[in-house]
């Protein structure tokens, strides 16, 4: 793909003139999403909604917390958006932190990566990354800040921004390393730099898990740093701690989060408003391209007959919930594999399949809600207690447990801490004592690759892809059932 050349003829001011009634005020509007993964009619709606406002308003900052590629719609269909806004609204400031899918899997997505970085920088995009590292150099990648100062009028605030200590072993030419070292290392830098500038405020994207915001905020404040805010992603889930000002939005382009800060001397005041929903947005000047990519013939190739609605809750209260699309994706990977059991985690559903009255399913359907199914399927064996630990494993690092296929069972702990007991065709792997009553009995399991590799457990990777297994259950739905029926949801219950 060749990544267009722009030249805009605008002046990159970091501190754009007031148009002709407009005011400051002392209130910087903030707007802020993460996790677009290419979801660019989203992404275009709510950029479209912010160029409208910038006609209006010169006081509004966008906050993107990064992994805006590696999902739905083609890579290409989001290259020149932020350039267009910037063109059309260059008092609209654009802050973007990467995340750790941008710099893609092989050397074709770095160099568009790469491509992007210098449209942005060209546009006036100002691209952040304090721990973000190039493989090859060791030095941050060009075009990448550790931090920027953006002056609205009068206040200056500093922005810096951290991704994932790792981001992966096989990305093409881009690392990073670990975000409280990259902080302190920089703190003495922001410190003087916000001093040189009169600088009103500091503030934090951190494309990382919500333990992490809370380590890294009370690391600031040990260097002497006061967050104003922090804007959370990766995750794939919402969370906030208003007594600490951190917030993460919803991922996948569900909603962008909207809330202003008002600086007023020596007092600071954050409002946090209800966020704004894709409904409430066009997509304007973007319409025609964005319905070009929807309209391919590979977008829309019909799958299987609409028979029944496929349920996916992400938000954080379901995070030991099973549910009808993740069971459903659970049995079709452990049904095309002739395996025992399926599992997917749950950060690889992102939106409810529905049902569509005397209509077919589509590819575009699948995506939006598994934009990432073409890894392959990997087969492993392993024995209960391996099987326990696994899922154990994620509930301990990250609080949610893996989807299941319909045929499994799971007893937790009432506090949902503790797995008690796997049950499989509803029998029992473990005694009452927690005990497996064949610790040697080796369990054929289904899951994408990318979940189980590095993690030590031996295993063979399938001929098909998670996006084949959805295909062929989709086909087998279509048959064998009726019209608004229910999918059979995998258990999980409580054990005292």
């Amino acid at each position: 793909m060749k990544i267009s050349q722009i030249s805009l003829n605008y002046s990159n001011n970091n501190s754009p003139q007031n148009k002709k009634g407009m005011s400051f005020c002392g209130k910087t509007y903030f707007y802020a999403f993460t996790d677009i993964h290419q979801n660019a009619e989203l992404h275009c709606k709510y950029i479209n909604k912010l160029i409208e406002k910038a006609k209006t308003n010169n006081n509004i900052v966008l906050l993107d917390n990064g992994d805006i590629f590696k999902g739905l719609y083609p890579k290409n269909s989001l290259i020149n958006t932020y350039s267009t806004a910037k063109k059309l609204a260059p008092n609209l400031e654009i802050i973007y932190n990467v995340g750790n899918n941008d710099p893609g899997f092989k050397e074709y997505d770095s160099k568009i990566f790469r491509e992007y970085l210098k449209i942005l920088n060209q546009s006036g995009v100002k691209v952040i990354s304090a721990n973000i590292k190039d493989g090859k150099t060791g030095k941050i990648p060009e075009g990448v800040n550790p931090y920027v100062i953006v002056n609205r009028d009068g206040d200056n605030i500093l922005y810096t921004g951290f991704v994932v200590d790792k981001i992966r072993s096989d990305f093409a030419t881009i690392d990073s390393f670990n975000s409280l070292d990259a902080l302190e290392k920089l703190a003495p830098e922001i410190k003087s730099k916000m001093k040189e500038y009169n600088c009103k405020g500091f503030v934090i994207l951190l494309h990382d898990k919500e333990e992490n915001a809370f380590k890294i905020r009370q690391k600031a404040l040990e260097l002497g740093l006061n967050p104003e805010f922090i804007i959370g992603g990766h995750v794939h889930h919402t969370f906030s701690d208003e007594s600490k000002n951190i917030y993460y939005p919803e991922p996948f382009g569900l909603s962008m989060m909207n809330f202003n800060l008002d600086i007023n001397k020596d007092k600071h005041s954050l409002k946090i408003f209800n966020p704004i929903l894709p409904e409430n947005c066009e997509t304007g000047i973007f319409s025609k391209e964005i319905e070009e990519v929807k309209q391919k013939e590979e977008y829309n190739k019909a799958i299987a007959k609409s028979v029944l609605e496929l349920k996916h809750n992400y938000m954080p209260e379901y995070s030991m919930v099973h549910n009808e699309l993740g069971t459903f994706y659970s049995d079709a990977i452990k049904n095309i594999t002739q395996s025992e059991i399926g599992l997917v985690p749950k950060s690889w559903i992102y939106d409810t399949l529905p049902f569509k009255k005397d209509q077919y399913i589509t590819k575009i359907d699948v995506l939006k809600s598994c934009p990432q199914p073409f890894s392959q399927i990997t087969q492993i064996r392993l024995t209960p207690d391996e099987l326990k630990n696994l899922l154990q494993n994620d509930i301990n690092k990250k609080n949610r447990i893996y989807e299941a296929s319909q045929n499994v069972s799971i007893g937790l702990s009432s506090d949902n801490k503790t797995i008690k007991q796997i049950k499989i065709n509803g029998e029992e792997l473990f005694d009452s004592n927690g005990n497996a009553k064949e610790p040697e009995r080796k369990i054929s399991i289904a899951i994408d690759y990318f979940s189980i590799r590095n993690k030590g457990y031996e295993s063979k990777k399938s001929e098909y892809s998670m996006y084949d297994g959805i295909i062929r259950q989709l086909k087998i739905l279509e048959k064998e059932y009726p019209t608004n029926s229910s999918y059979p949801v995998s258990e999980i219950y409580k054990i005292d």
